[in-house]
């Protein structure tokens, strides 16, 4: 593939993410749009030589995987211990299994932000950079509900960033190289 298939699915991909939120099908929907943006994370990683930008990515995803499991499990498990007997023992491990959760999408909200950054300066694409910052910024600000308003405005950027890729990179062409004046050494003279 190439950067202009990388730039179609990415944009699509990360359009499709947005619809999460869609009842009963979002789900399916963002997990699609997952999986498009990880080909085109991938292919924008070997078109510029640079892995990190994919490793980063699949780092974040995978935390962000487990920080989602974490933080419906602990949710689930501290509101119903909440309303049934109040704040106990397991309401408390509910409860830090939600901030264990939460620091590991800031973490994995990083990794999202290196991952963009590379992509940034690999490309010359500033809306990655700021996605990334979004997205980080939101993962950090989560806790106080914000934060999902917050990444939402990152992944706006974020399929803005696709769209706007150029279809191939330029190489730049390098300086002509400069001839340094020398000083000649004095030449002996010659006898006829």
């Amino acid at each position: 593939m190439n950067l202009k298939t990388a730039k179609n699915i990415g944009g699509i991909g990360a359009i499709l993410t947005i619809l999460s939120v869609v009842p009963a099908v979002g789900w399916v929907v963002s997990l699609i749009g997952f999986i498009l943006v990880l080909i085109a994370i991938k292919t924008i990683a070997d078109a510029v030589g640079k892995n990190k930008i994919f490793t980063d990515y699949i780092i974040a995803a995978v935390l962000n995987i487990v920080s989602s499991i974490m933080l419906a499990v602990g949710g689930i498990a501290a509101f119903l211990r909440l309303f049934r007997q109040g704040f106990g023992g397991f309401a408390a491990i509910g409860i830090a299994v939600l901030i264990i959760g939460w620091i590991l999408s800031v973490v994995g909200g990083y990794f999202v932000k290196s991952s963009f950054d590379g992509i940034n300066q690999a490309t010359g694409e500033k809306n990655f950079k700021t996605a990334g910052l979004f997205i980080f910024i939101g993962s950090i600000l989560q806790i106080i509900i914000v934060g999902f308003i917050v990444s939402f405005i990152g992944i706006i950027f974020e399929v803005i960033g696709f769209f706007s890729l150029p279809d191939a990179l330029v190489k730049p062409t390098p300086e002509p190289e400069q001839a340094i004046p020398q000083e000649i050494p004095p030449q002996p003279p010659q006898s006829v």
